[in-house]
């Protein structure tokens, strides 16, 4: 059976309103000046802490670990209670979703945000239930651009690398896809820090209403019912 492995943060939904919002919360809590809207796009991915990194470089500052790991908790304190005030899924996922499910093709997160906060966003958007597994950012000791959490999801799917695709938004995605022999789709809207000529990825769409053409041809015979 195939399986498609799906990123979070700028993939599935629209985070960066919110991530937005969280890290601007600790910044001017410090003392620090909040990032401005068109600076904060590429600013998403890595997590929590390497988020809250990014807005102190704006700054032109840094913390050390203890201050840092502090911090970044008050960021994830902050964000989980207002997880969802202007989050929402992508243009076309969901008829994506649901044909999967239909055609009982089974289904992963794979994401750098923390376990917990994935699965309390994926049940706020309403779209827990299409997915058979979920590896967040501290499910394991590594996380993307390592191999391991792409690895870890397809071994709780008891699928095989040739019958996966990973669908993601940036470097790091295509990084552990290719580290775990699997093929990968990536959206251009997303929060990637290179270009997409960069990405490596094995296709790059637009929207989600092109992803069943860009899936059929990856995987000719695989994913037919999309």
């Amino acid at each position: 059976m195939p399986a498609l492995l799906f990123d979070l943060d700028g993939t599935l939904a629209n985070t960066d309103a919110d991530l937005h919002a969280a890290m601007n919360y600790v910044l001017q809590k410090y003392g620090y000046q909040p990032v401005p809207n068109d600076a904060v796009h590429n600013m998403i991915g890595g997590g929590a802490r390497m988020i809250l990194q990014r807005g102190l470089a704006e700054n032109n500052a840094s913390m050390d670990d203890a201050a840092l790991d502090l911090a970044t908790e008050e960021l994830v304190l902050w964000y989980d209670q207002n997880i969802d005030k202007h989050t929402r899924l992508f243009d076309g996922v969901l008829p994506i979703l649901q044909a999967a499910k239909a055609a009982q093709y089974k289904m992963a997160v794979v994401t750098n945000k923390r376990e917990s906060l994935s699965s309390k966003l994926l049940f706020r958007l309403g779209v827990h239930q299409y997915f058979d597994t979920l590896v967040g950012g501290d499910t394991l000791a590594s996380r993307k651009p390592d191999a391991a959490p792409i690895t870890e999801a397809l071994r709780r799917l008891d699928v095989a690398p040739e019958d996966a695709i990973m669908v993601g938004d940036s470097e790091a995605d295509t990084a552990s896809a290719q580290a775990a022999k699997v093929a990968c789709i990536c959206v251009s809207f997303g929060y990637r820090r290179v270009s997409l000529d960069a990405l490596g990825a094995d296709a790059i769409i637009d929207h989600f209403n092109e992803f069943s053409a860009a899936a059929k041809a990856l995987k000719p015979g695989k994913f037919d019912a999309l």
